[in-house]
């Protein structure tokens, strides 16, 4: 009897360490998948003892944060002048990595041969700029909200964002209408939003519906004095803004300025005055710089 409770025991033995590391397994599995800051800098997850008042503790974050991702050769470097070098790390994703790309965008499904074009990086002059770090950034703008606003430049950048980011968290969307040019997106563990609102002009515009102008690209209605209330209603809320515009000004246009036309750029309609792409472009910044200097927001 004490041979045969022995045989039985082992049996029993057997099945509880096979449990174990069945178990073991599926938590090392699913940990990673659910908590991918492991991968970063402790210093990003780590929790104080004892624990500081709210206030403290953000006041700490945030230095601790800012302080990590100061340019390496002092805060008087000029970014804005510099060139383009080699970067063997790159790329950071790809359209295969990351879903947020869109598929005309494609350069690889579409028959470009080489990758070398995405191997580069800004360096300022007399400074080194820091890599990205995903985690580091959506711990800065834990609890705030980032819009990009402007043309196809602008949605670019929030694309590119978002495939940084996605190392990290990926984003549910958000967005109060189905139509593509207005985004929103959400990181629900940071309660970071970033947006995207298509203003090609940055001010209210139209394309004319009598013919596609001179150069076949189209004839656009431009009112200068008038904001795009697609974006301009929707921004009060947002801490950021990143506004891009340029190349659509290229394009022959219409000005209107006090509802009535004013001049053009290379529309070739009779009596009418022609100026300068300039003139569009320098005449549509003054109602957004107006409206971002009269910007009343407790968030901005």
């Amino acid at each position: 009897m004490e041979a045969f409770g022995r045989s039985q025991g082992q049996p029993k033995t057997a099945k509880i360490v096979l449990i174990v590391i069945f178990v073991t397994l599926v938590f090392l599995t699913i940990i990673p998948a659910f908590y991918p800051l492991l991968g970063y800098p402790l210093y990003l997850l780590k929790a104080s003892s004892p624990k500081p008042s709210p206030a403290t503790a953000y006041d700490s974050r945030e230095a601790e944060l800012r302080s990590s991702i100061r340019i390496s050769e002092g805060e008087d470097c000029d970014i804005f002048s510099g060139e383009w070098v080699p970067n063997h790390n790159a790329p950071y994703y790809t359209n295969t990595t990351c879903w947020a790309i869109h598929e005309h965008q494609n350069c690889m499904k579409y028959g470009r041969p080489d990758t070398e074009f995405m191997k580069w990086k800004w360096k300022p002059d007399g400074c080194e700029l820091p890599v990205m770090n995903p985690a580091q950034f959506l711990e800065v703008v834990r609890g705030k909200s980032l819009a990009f606003v402007g043309d196809s430049v602008g949605r670019n950048q929030m694309q590119s964002l978002i495939c940084l980011l996605s190392r990290v968290e990926y984003p549910i969307d958000v967005s109060q209408t189905p139509d593509e040019r207005f985004k929103q997106w959400k990181y629900v563990t940071y309660n970071f939003t970033v947006a995207y609102f298509w203003t090609p002009h940055l001010v209210k515009s139209e394309e004319r519906e009598d013919n596609s102008g001179p150069t076949q690209t189209g004839l656009f209605n431009l009112y200068l004095d008038e904001f795009d209330e697609r974006w301009t209603t929707q921004i009060e809320e947002f801490n950021y803004l990143i506004i891009s515009g340029g190349h659509w000004f290229y394009r022959p246009s219409v000005f209107y300025e006090n509802h009535r036309i004013v001049g053009c750029h290379y529309c070739l309609i009779e009596n009418v005055t022609d100026f300068t792409k300039f003139y569009g472009y320098r005449k549509a910044f003054r109602p957004l710089l107006k409206l971002l200097t009269t910007w009343k927001t407790t968030k901005a």
